[in-house]
């Protein structure tokens, strides 16, 4: 019994400590901070919509229901609804996305801030909330996410990106594995960050 319990003990702290390495990773940018014209929603004020950021096919993936909503407590749980709202955020475009080749099924979302500062400042509050449960993320039905759910999150701009990402049938994945930082490094830094939101920024000269 006690070397049962030891086992469990040591697979609970392996599994957390696989789950915080990837959040450590998946709010690391790759790429170049965002062009002037989209610092803030003064300089950048026309609301996003589902065409523009999950069109059919978008980064190369199946696109399910995909919805704008004004009202971003949809798209978040727990501490996270008063941060968004103390920050101004504006609308919540989210979209459920499946992966062809895995088959992993994604809740994707962009959150309209007011500014960088404000974007910045929820992107910081998502690790601490995520990890002692006190807020995430929705899936696109509503219901908060399971615990030990890998998320990916990245602000630019005004904006928060953010990916949340289960098996086939909805069911957890190992945090660790190799597919699920080139989803989230695909999805967030390429199709979102560059093909959607940089569109919008002012080139940097």
């Amino acid at each position: 019994m006690q070397l049962l319990t030891h086992g469990l003990g040591a697979m609970i702290v392996l599994g957390i400590l696989l789950t915080l390495g990837f959040l450590i990773l998946s709010e690391n940018p790759r790429r170049a901070a965002a062009g002037p014209g989209i610092d803030t929603r003064a300089a950048d004020p026309e609301p996003l919509s589902v065409p523009e950021a999950f069109p059919a096919g978008a980064a190369g993936y199946r696109v399910g229901d995909a919805v704008v909503q004004a009202d971003c407590r949809l798209a978040v749980t727990g501490g996270l609804r008063p941060a968004l709202a103390a920050y101004g955020c504006s609308q919540a475009v989210r979209a459920a996305l499946t992966v062809p080749e895995g088959g992993y099924r994604v809740t994707a979302g962009i959150l309209n801030l007011a500014d960088s500062q404000g974007a910045a400042a929820v992107a910081d509050r998502v690790r601490a909330l995520v990890e002692t449960g006190d807020g995430g993320f929705t899936e696109m039905s509503g219901g908060a996410t399971a615990a030990g759910t890998p998320i990916g999150w990245r602000a630019h701009g005004h904006y928060l990106l953010y990916c949340v990402i289960t098996g086939p049938g909805g069911e957890p994945v190992p945090a660790a594995g190799p597919a699920l930082g080139e989803v989230t490094g695909h999805l967030l830094d390429d199709y979102l960050t560059e093909q959607v939101l940089d569109r919008r920024a002012a080139p940097i000269g």
